[in-house]
Protein backbone atom coordinates (compact mmCIF):
# COMPACT_ATOMS: atom_id res chain seq x y z
CA UNK A 1 0.00 0.00 0.00
CA UNK A 2 1.27 3.42 -0.68
CA UNK A 3 2.03 6.41 2.05
CA UNK A 4 -0.68 8.10 -0.04
CA UNK A 5 -3.19 5.78 0.64
CA UNK A 6 -2.64 5.45 4.16
CA UNK A 7 -2.61 9.25 4.32
CA UNK A 8 -6.29 9.24 3.02
CA UNK A 9 -7.93 6.76 4.98
CA UNK A 10 -10.21 6.96 7.37
CA UNK A 11 -9.01 6.38 11.39
CA UNK A 12 -11.14 3.10 11.23
CA UNK A 13 -9.79 2.14 8.15
CA UNK A 14 -6.52 2.29 9.60
CA UNK A 15 -7.13 0.52 12.10
CA UNK A 16 -8.86 -2.33 10.16
CA UNK A 17 -5.78 -2.42 8.35
CA UNK A 18 -3.53 -2.56 10.91
CA UNK A 19 -5.84 -5.87 12.37
CA UNK A 20 -6.34 -7.52 8.78
CA UNK A 21 -2.28 -6.47 8.60
CA UNK A 22 -1.11 -8.17 11.54
CA UNK A 23 -2.99 -11.35 11.16
CA UNK A 24 -2.00 -12.04 7.79
CA UNK A 25 1.23 -11.39 9.24
CA UNK A 26 1.08 -14.40 11.82
CA UNK A 27 -0.40 -16.65 8.81
CA UNK A 28 2.23 -15.70 6.18
CA UNK A 29 4.81 -16.25 9.46
CA UNK A 30 3.24 -20.00 9.94
CA UNK A 31 3.22 -20.85 6.44
CA UNK A 32 6.56 -19.69 6.13
CA UNK A 33 5.89 -17.64 3.61
CA UNK A 34 8.66 -14.76 4.24
CA UNK A 35 7.00 -12.42 0.90
CA UNK A 36 3.75 -12.39 2.19
CA UNK A 37 4.80 -11.55 5.88
CA UNK A 38 6.60 -9.13 4.48
CA UNK A 39 4.10 -7.46 2.71
CA UNK A 40 1.27 -7.80 5.86
CA UNK A 41 4.37 -5.91 8.06
CA UNK A 42 4.36 -2.74 5.89
CA UNK A 43 0.75 -2.95 6.19
CA UNK A 44 0.61 -2.75 10.23
CA UNK A 45 3.59 -0.16 9.95
CA UNK A 46 2.02 1.82 7.73
CA UNK A 47 -1.20 1.85 9.40
CA UNK A 48 0.70 2.28 12.75
CA UNK A 49 2.65 4.98 11.14
CA UNK A 50 -0.39 7.07 10.24
CA UNK A 51 -2.30 6.89 13.20
CA UNK A 52 0.64 8.04 15.25
CA UNK A 53 1.10 10.93 13.05
CA UNK A 54 -2.47 11.76 13.66
CA UNK A 55 -2.24 11.18 17.36
CA UNK A 56 -5.28 8.38 17.47
CA UNK A 57 -2.95 5.32 18.51
CA UNK A 58 -5.10 5.18 21.57
CA UNK A 59 -7.56 3.26 18.44
CA UNK A 60 -5.33 0.25 18.77
CA UNK A 61 -6.30 -0.35 22.86
CA UNK A 62 -9.04 -2.21 21.97
CA UNK A 63 -6.79 -4.34 19.92
CA UNK A 64 -5.09 -5.94 23.06
CA UNK A 65 -8.18 -8.05 23.84
CA UNK A 66 -8.46 -9.63 20.27
CA UNK A 67 -8.48 -13.26 20.17
CA UNK A 68 -5.71 -13.35 17.59
CA UNK A 69 -2.23 -13.75 19.33
CA UNK A 70 -0.06 -12.09 16.69
CA UNK A 71 -2.58 -8.96 16.55
CA UNK A 72 -2.52 -8.80 20.20
CA UNK A 73 0.63 -8.83 20.20
CA UNK A 74 1.78 -6.02 17.76
CA UNK A 75 -0.96 -3.99 19.64
CA UNK A 76 0.80 -4.21 22.96
CA UNK A 77 3.96 -3.08 21.46
CA UNK A 78 2.64 -0.35 19.88
CA UNK A 79 0.23 0.22 22.69
CA UNK A 80 3.68 0.39 25.06
CA UNK A 81 4.79 3.80 23.75
CA UNK A 82 1.96 5.53 25.55
CA UNK A 83 0.25 3.75 27.44
CA UNK A 84 2.46 0.61 29.37
CA UNK A 85 0.35 -0.44 32.00
CA UNK A 86 -2.26 -1.28 29.61
CA UNK A 87 0.63 -3.00 27.17
CA UNK A 88 2.46 -4.68 30.32
CA UNK A 89 0.40 -7.46 31.17
CA UNK A 90 -0.49 -8.42 27.58
CA UNK A 91 3.15 -8.77 26.80
CA UNK A 92 3.72 -10.71 30.37
CA UNK A 93 0.74 -13.36 29.62
CA UNK A 94 1.66 -13.51 25.72
CA UNK A 95 5.57 -13.70 27.18
CA UNK A 96 4.36 -16.86 28.39
CA UNK A 97 2.81 -18.68 24.94
CA UNK A 98 5.06 -20.71 23.11
CA UNK A 99 6.71 -20.05 19.15
CA UNK A 100 7.10 -16.45 18.22
CA UNK A 101 4.55 -14.36 19.85
CA UNK A 102 6.51 -15.31 23.02
CA UNK A 103 9.63 -15.03 21.97
CA UNK A 104 9.18 -11.84 21.05
CA UNK A 105 6.69 -11.05 23.44
CA UNK A 106 9.83 -11.89 25.89
CA UNK A 107 12.03 -9.99 23.82
CA UNK A 108 9.48 -6.85 23.59
CA UNK A 109 9.29 -6.54 27.35
CA UNK A 110 13.23 -7.35 27.95
CA UNK A 111 14.03 -4.21 25.57
CA UNK A 112 11.38 -2.22 27.08
CA UNK A 113 12.79 -2.42 30.11
CA UNK A 114 16.15 -1.76 29.30
CA UNK A 115 15.04 1.23 26.98
CA UNK A 116 16.53 0.55 23.93
CA UNK A 117 12.92 -0.40 22.12
CA UNK A 118 12.32 1.48 19.00
CA UNK A 119 8.93 2.32 17.59
CA UNK A 120 9.37 3.39 14.32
Amino acid sequence: MSARKFQKASTEELVQWYADGSIAYGQALEAADSRSANSAHDKVVGAYEELRSRGATSQLIPLLKSEDETLRMHAAFHVLEFAPELSEPTLLWLAKRPGFVGFRAEHTLKAWREGTLKFT
